[in-house]
Formats: C-alpha cells, sequence, structure tokens
C-alpha cells in the first residue's frame, strides 16, 4: 500500500493517492505513525542520541573537549556527505542564472530566485510504503487480502520508496 508522506514543522501526516489523510504522528492506534520511523525516512538526526555515545567525564578536561569536538565534526562530516548539490543541480542553477539575465538584462528577481533555491530544499513530502502482511480472507470467496504491520507502539511501519 503505497502513500505519500508529508512532514509540517515536528509533526507527520500520511495521505492516499487521493488526498486523503491515513494517520499521522498523533493520531489512535492503528492510525498513529511513529516519529522515530518517519525521522528516519526523512533524514533527521537526533542529536542527543548521538551525544549519549561520549563520555561527559572526559568531557570536562580540555583535551577530552578537544576530542568531543573533533569526533561531533567528523560525525557532521559522515551525516552530510550526501547532502552535497549534484552536478545536475548546479546546471539547473546555472541555467536559471543565464536565463535571468537574457530575460531582463540585470539582477534576477529576488522573488524567483528564492522560488528556485525551495526546488533544492529537503522535500517536504517523500513516496513511501506501508509494510503489509497478507492473510486469507474467509467470506464467500477466498481472497488474500493485505493487513498493514503495527509495531509495538501500535504505529503503522513505513519503508521510503
Amino acid at each position: 500500500m503505497k502513500g505519500k508522506l508529508n512532514k509540517r514543522d515536528n509533526d507527520y501526516w500520511l495521505y492516499n493517492e487521493y488526498g486523503e489523510t491515513i494517520a499521522s504522528s498523533w493520531g489512535v492506534d492503528g492510525k498513529k505513525l511513529s516519529k522515530q520511523n518517519c525521522d528516519e525516512i526523512f533524514g533527521v538526526v537526533d542529536v542527543e542520541k548521538l551525544a549519549m555515545g561520549y563520555d561527559l567525564y572526559e568531557k570536562i578536561n580540555f583535551v577530552g573537549q578537544t576530542r568531543a569536538y573533533k569526533a561531533g565534526f567528523n560525525k557532521a562530516l559522515e551525516l552530510n556527505k550526501d547532502k552535497l548539490f549534484t552536478l545536475e543541480d548546479m546546471r539547473k542553477a546555472m541555467d536559471w542564472i543565464m536565463t535571468q539575465y537574457f530575460e531582463f538584462h540585470e539582477q534576477p528577481s529576488t522573488g524567483r530566485r528564492e522560488h528556485y533555491l525551495q526546488l533544492l530544499k529537503q522535500p517536504i513530502a517523500i513516496e513511501v510504503d506501508i509494510v503489509t502482511e497478507e492473510f486469507e480472507s474467509y467470506d464467500e470467496i477466498l481472497n488474500s487480502v493485505k493487513k498493514p504491520i503495527l509495531d509495538s507502539n501500535r504505529c503503522l511501519i513505513l519503508k521510503k520508496i
């Protein structure tokens, strides 16, 4: 079962192909989304969880602080390695700049520039698949029906397509 996962502020919403709400991060059992699962899909990093990996007593002295800063910087580089602009992104930006120059023979308008930069930002909606299992329905006709699988907190499990 497919859907579109949207992020608004700190909440998540799951919509079906018709734009109807299937579930949300504050929904009820069976129609609730796990914030942790949604954060993983959107690539949100839990800084508190990362920080717990370092010894607090070691951070008190200068050497420990330096070691912690270096470790944090290296972790940030690792987490952001795939968040670089691609060659295609740069081509689009250059094409847009050249179009603006030839159309207006002046600096690009701020509104158009901001609109284009919004296109390069992280998406607010991602196509996902709801993890399901098949079971036999014993109605009048023997049918195979897909039922969503819930995690231990009774939240839907989503996978990025």
